[in-house]
């Protein structure tokens, strides 16, 4: 079976229990991609957990919780990385297909390993790439 990536906000919402119904949903989704191995997240997608959750959220979580969330993600998933040449395709892509610098990068991230489906609540902007499979999995 191939990888499914997790967008930061579906992880946000596996920690962050302040709307009870799409916490549930987030913790069984992600339980379910580890345990037939096809979790998938990107370095960036663990930048931008661990920010929100020490600088966006309230109260904000503490350091040394937010260190054992992250370990458990990177033991856990299958985790991509990107380097310049991804930056570089990145802007190319957030030029054609006219969305966020940060989500084109995820996309070309995700392109370089071969990873096609993202679950995000975040669908109107993915969904503009036509060869990614998008799911709300709160919708």
């Amino acid at each position: 079976m191939s990888k499914v990536l997790i967008d930061t906000n579906v992880l946000i919402y596996s920690v962050e229990k302040g709307e009870s119904r799409k916490n549930e949903k987030a913790i069984a989704l992600i339980d379910e991609l580890i345990t037939t191995n096809r979790l998938a997240v990107s370095v960036q997608n663990i930048v931008e957990f661990s920010r929100v959750l020490l600088e966006k959220v309230s109260p904000p979580q503490k350091h040394d919780d937010v260190i054992k969330y992250v370990c458990r993600y990177l033991e856990l998933s299958y985790v991509i990385r990107y380097d310049g040449n991804t930056v570089i395709r990145a802007v190319s892509i957030a030029k054609e297909y006219k969305i966020h610098f940060f989500d084109a990068l995820l996309v070309a991230t995700m392109q370089e390993n071969g990873i096609e489906e993202i679950i995000t609540e975040n669908t109107e902007d993915f969904r503009k790439i036509q060869w990614l499979k998008v799911k709300n999995p709160f919708g």
